[in-house]
């Protein structure tokens, strides 16, 4: 309808422009078409026609007097002798004059109709009515430049309250989605891309609606225009064909990794567009930096405390491990001549107490930032599985560990969760073989211990909220690394746990 495109009184003065017309032509019925921004016509306002006419769209078939004015540009007179050319004016009815509504720069941006049953307009008529075209074109002019500003304006206080609502703690995702929701309320775009920026080729990290066909090298044609509006961190757009404009936002800043805002327009946009772009520009890096800072800054703080700790442990605990060992292997010394198992405990206890003691060492490692070696876990599987497994059971162990190095973290977990099942295998599964299998795939690593026991119900043990397997605790450990913990165990099915754990990109090989 015409009111999604004018207000009332701007409806009002489309009204008024028709009658004057009618007035100062002697017509008795007139309409006023306009194009849409999409080129379709439709009647905006009228004397003389039906309501549901108003508002109505021209159908676009090459018959129509209107369409064919809007699209030569020139004015047109029907009358007793040319009414033919147009089929659907079999029979000529009453004159018409037809005259394109002209703006500033020349576009045509509607076609004022004016019709009379007593006499034909003539050539002589055109002047006059011309000038009052001009006049129309002025109006239509002057409203549509208080519609832009008005929607600059809203644009512009919608921006702002999207990115005040921005916290330091959020991350560079939250900000792409605030610069998108800018860019549409600005531009209407609706499918957008972020690319981060490297020296080999800029990969996608964020995409709303992104054609999953369009890709980094599809601009191949117009890099170096985006380069220049990289190094120069202007916003720009290019045109990809008639009716497709990319957008160019770029978000470089010392102070965060650079990025490039990709949107997707169906029309060119104004110099007052680029002026507020920028202001989107100027706000997204300053939130960026706000979030690179504060992780920064927390990053700074997590080496100090790191730092803290490792000072305590080393002049603490370890220490007294130290000494502990120490004493034992003295007690060892003066008890060589006591029974056999006697001795046999005080060897376990020394081996539980230098496994603490190197434990406490691989903390003390990872705390100043320090990973373990591939070689180094493998020795500390070895140890656990030793120590943990008892000589009744019979283990088989696949180790096929492929990478640079492991997290602490990563480590600790697997090794924590090898010691409970292997723990909750003695006391309770009655198993008589173990399989254990140690690897890693892709960017994960992937641990899995398997027994031939009497097997249990999960769902239950979990509703039990039983202790002694600390099932609980386990899925904890995992789920703190973003990890994935499964069990696959059934009363008589013996069981079988299954560990990914994710891997930084970096130490894969």
């Amino acid at each position: 309808m015409v009111e999604h495109t004018f207000n009332g009184s701007e409806i009002k003065t489309l009204e008024s422009i028709v009658d004057n017309a009618i007035k100062l032509s002697g017509a008795q019925t007139g309409s006023l078409v306009l194009a849409r921004s999409d080129g379709s016509l439709f009647i905006a306002a009228g004397q003389g026609l039906r309501d549901e006419y108003i508002g109505a769209p021209i159908k676009s078939n090459g018959e129509s007097v209107s369409e064919h004015v809007f699209k030569t540009g020139e004015p047109l007179i029907i009358d007793d002798y040319n009414y033919s050319q147009f089929s659907r004016r079999r029979k000529r009815e009453d004159y018409s004059i037809s005259l394109p509504i002209k703006k500033t720069d020349g576009a045509v941006a509607g076609v004022l109709n004016l019709n009379r049953t007593d006499c034909p307009f003539e050539e002589e008529d055109i002047p006059q009515l011309e000038a009052l075209t001009i006049n129309i074109a002025i109006i239509l002019e002057e409203n549509s430049l208080r519609r832009s500003r008005e929607r600059v304006i809203l644009a512009l206080s919608e921006i702002v309250g999207l990115f005040s609502s921005l916290f330091c703690t959020d991350t560079s995702n939250d900000v792409f989605e605030k610069i998108f929701y800018s860019v549409k309320t600005l531009t209407g775009a609706r499918k957008a891309a972020v690319f981060k920026l490297s020296k080999k080729r800029p990969y996608l990290i964020f995409e709303k609606d992104w054609p999953k066909q369009l890709r980094w090298k599809d601009f191949a044609e117009v890099d170096d225009q985006i380069q220049e509006c990289i190094e120069q961190k202007e916003v720009i757009t290019i045109e990809h064909s008639s009716r497709i404009f990319f957008l160019f936002i770029p978000l470089v800043s010392g102070n965060h990794p650079p990025y490039l805002f990709t949107g997707i327009l169906r029309k060119p946009i104004t110099i007052i567009d680029y002026l507020v772009l920028s202001i989107v520009v100027n706000m997204g890096n300053a939130a960026l930096e706000n979030i690179s800072l504060y992780q920064k800054s927390k990053r700074l703080a997590q080496e100090r405390e790191r730092n803290r700790l490792a000072r305590e442990l080393h002049d603490g605990l370890t220490q007294v491990m130290v000494a502990t060992q120490i004493y034992l292997h003295l007690l060892g010394k003066s008890l060589e001549s006591t029974d056999s198992n006697v001795l046999a405990i005080l060897q376990k206890v020394q081996s539980l107490n230098k496994l603490g003691l190197e434990e406490s060492r691989f903390i003390l490692s990872e705390l100043k930032g320090k990973p373990i070696t591939p070689l180094q876990f493998r020795e500390k599987v070895d140890e656990t599985i030793n120590l943990f497994a008892t000589p009744d059971k019979e283990v088989e162990f696949d180790y096929k560990v492929d990478v640079k190095e492991i997290p602490y973290q990563v480590y600790q977990t697997v090794l924590k969760i090898l010691q409970e099942t292997l723990s909750n295998i003695q006391k309770h599964a009655q198993a008589q073989k173990v399989k254990i299998c140690i690897m890693n795939s892709k960017q994960q690593m992937i641990f899995s211990i398997e027994d031939d026991g009497v097997g249990f119900d999960p769902e239950a043990l979990e509703e039990k909220e039983s202790e002694h397997f600390g099932l609980r605790s386990l899925k904890e450990r995992v789920r703190v690394l973003r990890g994935k913990f499964d069990i696959d165990s059934q009363p008589g099915w013996g069981t079988k746990i299954m560990v990914k754990v994710p891997l930084p990109r970096e130490i894969a090989v």
